[in-house]
């Protein structure tokens, strides 16, 4: 077998889109919620500490993430939940 290690060259959006593309088919497969890459969010919760700010048992924070009422990254087997959609949540939450 004759294998060449090639250099690719390619703009930044065109990274996003493929990896974006691979993690929609990865997903689809294992039925993970998923925040976009593309968030600008800088400040990244973990699930415990989404169940403290929004005072609820950690797993209401998962059946969330199971019924796509809050988006999370699963990343290392854990989720992590960006301060613009926890904020997102909290202001389309029902009171």
């Amino acid at each position: 077998m004759n294998t060449t290690n090639q250099l690719v060259v390619m703009s930044q959006n065109e990274l996003i889109a493929i990896l974006e593309a691979l993690f929609a088919k990865f997903r689809n497969e294992q039925s993970i919620p998923y925040s976009s890459l593309t968030d600008d969010a800088k400040i990244v919760y973990t699930r415990n500490e989404v169940a403290a700010i929004l005072r609820v048992n950690p797993n209401t924070v998962t059946r969330y993430f199971n019924k796509k009422l809050l988006r999370a990254t699963l990343l290392n087997g854990q989720y992590r939940i960006t301060e613009k959609e926890l904020n997102r949540f909290i202001n389309q939450k029902p009171k």
